[in-house]
């Protein structure tokens, strides 16, 4: 080999190597409060979850047949519900606005506002004889679905068997349904090394909101959703709320203190995931808040004890926006 063909190898070499050390250098990103989602589960069945697709849409779930799961767990919100208040079956209007569906797997504080539920087969297996939600009976429901021909031929494809209508297989195809919602954001795609996945605008934003100590209760994977916090831990919510004309104190207001009866759970919620939260207002437990500028600025008098600026605001509003997973941004 000549020099010169040398030289050209080795320069050839040298920026392949370069270059081989710049991807790796972006890839590894300091630890962060936040925890990247993976761009897909693998341990999910996919017949099971298109069956339970079907089943958490299905509005014979619901004792008068008005509503499904879906009707409190809407995707173009978010996974949640746009209403102030959630409507169960018979019209009955809830204090509560449904917290999202989408990442619900990686809550460990438990699911609802309070944590009363523990996990998506509690959930699923109670929310049916529940009067708070659709107000029915399993036993019910089963003789229902048995009787759509097409129906049992999806559970006996799934699950095989003569009478492959179960509760125990309906639950389960709609859990697999549940764990199947994740939704990566750009964000995360900026966590695993992609400087250019958010804006100038988003990574201050971010900063800002590290800086204000919001991740002190919004870290881990989701955002949240994995720890307890009194709404009001500073300044009177309530108060504030009631002057604004949108509601005084009601009983879902004692909030975790209805599950354990301790007094220091009073006012005390599950700390929601901010994973979509562009898209899931109204925000808080009671819905009292339409825009995440004001649940920002709200967040900072109650929880933090400090006037956030509008500037800070924007750009907080703005790393908060970069949360909405890429299937659900607006092309």
């Amino acid at each position: 080999m000549s020099t010169s063909s040398f030289r050209l190898l080795f320069f050839v070499v040298a920026i392949a190597a370069a270059t081989q050390l710049t991807v790796t250098a972006q890839a590894i990103r300091a630890p962060e409060p936040i925890l990247p989602l993976p761009e897909k589960v693998t341990d999910v069945d996919p017949g099971k979850a298109k069956l339970g697709e079907k089943l958490f849409a299905d509005k014979r779930l619901s004792g008068d047949g008005t509503v499904s799961c879906q009707s409190c767990h809407l995707p173009h919100a978010g996974g949640a519900d746009p209403r102030r208040h959630s409507v169960s079956a018979f019209g009955k209007v809830r204090e509560l606005n449904s917290p999202t569906i989408f990442n619900v797997r990686y809550n460990t504080a438990g699911l609802n506002w309070t944590g009363r539920t523990k996990d998506l087969d509690a959930q699923i297996s109670s929310s049916v004889g529940n009067a708070d939600t659709m107000a029915h009976d399993w036993g019910k429901v089963l003789k229902v679905l048995a009787a759509d021909p097409a129906m049992v031929s999806e559970f006996k494809t799934i699950y095989g068997g003569d009478a492959p209508v179960t509760q125990k297989n309906a639950s389960e195809a709609i859990v697999s349904f549940e764990r199947s919602l994740i939704t990566p954001s750009r964000f995360d795609d900026w966590l695993k090394g992609d400087d250019k996945a958010i804006t100038a605008q988003e990574k201050v934003g971010y900063d800002k909101f590290k800086n204000n100590g919001c991740v002190g209760c919004h870290n881990g994977i989701n955002v949240g959703g994995n720890s307890f916090m009194k709404f009001g831990l500073i300044g009177d919510y309530y108060g504030d709320r009631a002057k604004k004309g949108r509601g005084a104190m009601v009983e879902v207001d004692k909030g975790r203190l209805l599950v354990t009866k301790k007094e220091e759970d009073t006012h005390v919620f599950r700390v929601a995931s901010l994973r979509n939260v562009a898209l899931t207002a109204p925000y808080f437990h009671d819905g009292a808040v339409d825009t995440l500028d004001e649940a920002i600025q709200l967040m900072g008098r109650h929880q933090l004890g400090r006037e956030i600026p509008p500037d800070e605001r924007k750009d907080i509003e703005a790393f908060l926006r970069s949360l909405t997973g890429k299937q659900l941004e607006k092309r």
